[in-house]
């Protein structure tokens, strides 16, 4: 009888545990344009005013897949040296906990669980050594410190009523210039995934896309690896959220069998929280992927916002919230944009621009 009642406990709190209604946000790409809007290397305004508005929107906590800074590079502003790593951190960090979002472990606010993106592995002055301790310095040492014994506090994964969360460093590997060799640990994930087989929703979260959008640089170049990670997380998760291009893009995806025929699809969701407009040197994006089995399905560019994901039950929603008060733009003759910031952040006024639901099976 007692092992009767203690079986029927358990199933009650499994699915008092499954219908638990949470919401979380999505941050990405916060860096500066050191020449016009922050020699800090960081977007101030936009992360006080992404990450009070998430708060509002009632966002229990932020993932953030990287290039919160402009980080470690010679051109950085025409007339200064970039600060060191370590003092654009704790710009962002500032910025993040004047408004209530903080690290792991830090009381009174709602957590930031951070991965690197490109801008925070870049080494053009100081050796890759004092870049890697500069992240665990500031905002590693925080994280949880179950990744691969060669990245703690760079990839590692954590829990929340019953989802399953992982963040992924894709830079460990990748060559000095932070453009090749972007992979991440599928050993790992695999081990993650099969540890977990009761997580109801598994949400991964890096930097850089699974299928190129503007960038070329990212997971897609190699295309294997690419798919056996799609293929790993695709029974249990119907988004994949990243950063990089610094607009929000929004593209159903295919998850490709080993025979290369599509035997899955679900969402990849491009996030940009405040860092520069692709105007200028790089001519603006055409909205179409060079796959053509990637179907576009939002893109919206000249805004500034987050993902506020809601989990009820087996039912996930996605809303991208943004504003396009942050700048105001100009467009010349040749097509080159020219940006007018406004920091006015208390001023900005947010909206959903664009939203999606899925449920798993």
């Amino acid at each position: 009888m007692k092992n009767l009642l203690l079986a029927l406990c358990l199933i009650f709190l499994t699915v008092i545990g499954h219908s638990q209604i949470f919401k979380f946000a999505v941050l990405c790409d916060t860096r500066s344009d050191a020449a016009n809007n922050g020699i800090t290397g960081v977007n101030v305004s936009a992360v006080k005013a992404v990450c009070s508005h998430l708060i509002q929107s009632g966002a229990e906590f932020v993932i953030a897949p990287g290039d919160f800074i402009c980080g470690n590079v010679t051109w950085y502003n025409p007339t200064k040296t970039p600060p060191d790593n370590k003092v654009q951190y704790q710009a962002f960090l500032t910025a993040c906990r004047s408004v209530g979002v903080g690290l792991p472990g830090e009381e009174n606010m709602i957590t930031l669980y951070a991965v690197r993106g490109n801008h925070e592995c870049y080494q053009q002055i100081l050796p890759k050594k004092s870049i890697e301790e500069a992240w665990l310095m500031s905002i590693g040492y925080s994280l949880p410190k179950n990744g691969p014994d060669d990245e703690l506090g760079f990839t590692y994964s954590f829990l929340y009523k019953g989802s399953l969360f992982i963040g992924m460093d894709q830079y460990m590997h990748a060559n000095a210039a932070q453009n090749d060799s972007i992979v991440l640990n599928q050993a790992w994930l695999d081990k993650v995934l099969l540890k977990y087989p009761e997580a109801l929703h598994v949400f991964v979260f890096g930097h850089t896309p699974a299928f190129a959008a503007q960038h070329q640089d990212c997971l897609g170049q190699d295309s294997i690896a690419r798919n056996k990670f799609m293929r790993s997380i695709s029974s249990r998760s119907g988004v994949y959220f990243c950063g990089h291009d610094h607009f929000y893009a929004r593209a159903n995806i295919p998850v490709y069998a080993t025979n290369g025929e599509i035997e899955n699809r679900m969402q990849q969701v491009i996030t940009p929280s405040g860092a520069p407009f692709l105007g200028g040197f790089s001519p603006k994006w055409n909205g179409v992927y060079k796959n053509t089995d990637v179907k576009t399905e939002a893109y919206i560019d000249n805004a500034v916002g987050y993902q506020l994901v809601t989990i009820d039950g087996k039912n996930v929603t996605v809303e991208f919230i943004a504003t396009n008060d942050a700048c105001t733009f100009t467009i010349d003759s040749t097509g080159v944009y020219s940006y007018r910031y406004n920091d006015n952040w208390q001023t900005w006024n947010f909206a959903t621009m664009s939203r999606f639901s899925y449920e798993l099976p």
